[in-house]
């Protein structure tokens, strides 16, 4: 029995439900945490109030989740890109670029929680480690938008496209015709 099947299957019915991959679904709530995340961090900076890192400290606890969920969907989007596909090494360099994007966090993450323990206030280090990986986020959320838009990655009706393609070549010239004629009267 495959141990993630129950995980795949589920992947497959969120698929099913919104017509394309989750992955660009569940994106936008590390993206969004992490940002709020490094706002506060700045306004905890200019104004001194240790609230704004408690918010920044819990919207980034969000967000370390939402990436857990976006890495499995990222990665079953990922195994069906063709490795001879010019797409395949862009979504090569957004996958590391997010793993390390992640790993920034995840360390900010663990410095600020261990500070706030001790009663102190967030230190530069975790700050500088949180702003990295944010920057470094939205650098990999504008690759994973080129691989959608620019490559039609993970958009079903391209896959499917390209799926009749491969089955029967020669109907290819068809398909991308109006159903309405040639237009000519």
């Amino acid at each position: 029995m495959d141990p993630i099947a129950p995980l795949t299957a589920l992947m497959d019915k969120a698929e099913e439900l919104i017509g394309h991959s989750p992955h660009p679904a569940v994106v936008g709530l590390p993206i969004g945490a992490w940002t709020v995340s490094n706002i506060c961090d700045g306004l905890a900076i200019a104004t001194g109030n240790d609230r704004y890192d408690d918010v920044a400290r819990v919207s980034m606890a969000i967000g370390l989740a939402g990436a857990a969920v976006a890495i499995v969907t990222g990665l079953r989007d990922y195994s069906h890109i063709e490795r001879s596909k010019p797409s395949h090494e862009i979504a090569t360099t957004h996958a590391i670029g997010n793993a390390v994007a992640s790993s920034l966090i995840a360390s900010s993450y663990v410095l600020r929680v261990r500070e706030h323990q001790r009663g102190e206030r967030t230190g530069h280090l975790a700050r500088l480690l949180a702003l990295a990986g944010g920057g470094l986020s939205m650098y990999t959320a504008w690759l994973g938008g080129v691989l959608v838009q620019e490559y039609g990655e993970a958009v079903k009706p391209v896959i499917e496209e390209e799926k009749r393609r491969e089955q029967s070549p020669g109907r290819e010239r068809l398909s991308s015709q109006s159903p309405y004629g040639s237009g000519q009267a």
